[in-house]
């Protein structure tokens, strides 16, 4: 298990590394049309990729470590929406290499936003309900909980979803260093 924690903390590290360029790609996207696309979405895929694994090793952390449920079904449902996001980035990346339309851009879009919002909703509520964790998480739950909170709430607003991603990159360094904090626990032990 805690060769499961060194990598997914090394995950949590390299998806908020990795949303920089992700996030610059998709501005200069805004603004020029011109091939972009086949840049972005490898890297949108990969992150949403590692997401699902740092979900799935945090399930599996809260769970073990500190016999902690109450977030389940809130991490069950990130990682289907996430899936989601992915088979809509492959779409994109189909779409947009080939030519072959799969799907408008608009289209795309659209579902995108649909399911940000509700998305950011769950991020918010997933926070508030790990703020109920007893222990304080190697002394990282309250910074990890409220950047994640923060980020939904920015991105529930749509308005502020830049400093949500700011927020969402300080969320995943915290919980990388909680997994790398766990993985030394586990060796103490």
């Amino acid at each position: 298990m805690t060769n499961q924690y060194t990598l997914a903390g090394w995950l949590a590290i390299a998806s908020a590394v990795l949303l920089i360029p992700e996030i610059g790609l998709a501005v200069l996207l805004g603004f020029i049309s011109s091939g972009l696309e086949i840049y972005v979405a490898p890297i949108h895929i990969a992150n949403l990729c590692i997401g699902l694994y740092i979900l799935y090793v945090f399930r599996k952390l809260l769970n073990q470590e500190f016999n902690f449920h109450a977030t389940d079904t809130l991490i069950t449902v990130l990682i289907l929406v996430n899936i989601v996001f992915f088979v809509i980035g492959l779409v994109d990346l189909v779409s947009s290499t080939t030519g072959i339309e799969l799907g408008t851009q608009r289209d795309l879009s659209l579902i995108t936003m649909i399911l940000f919002v509700p998305f950011s909703i769950l991020t918010i509520v997933f926070g508030v309900k790990l703020l109920r964790l007893r222990e304080d998480m190697y002394g990282l739950l309250r910074p990890y909980a409220y950047a994640t909170i923060g980020s939904g709430a920015c991105g529930a607003t749509i308005i502020l979803a830049p400093l949500g991603l700011v927020a969402a990159i300080a969320a995943l360094v915290i919980l990388g260093m909680i997994f790398l904090r766990a993985k030394r626990e586990a060796e103490i032990l």
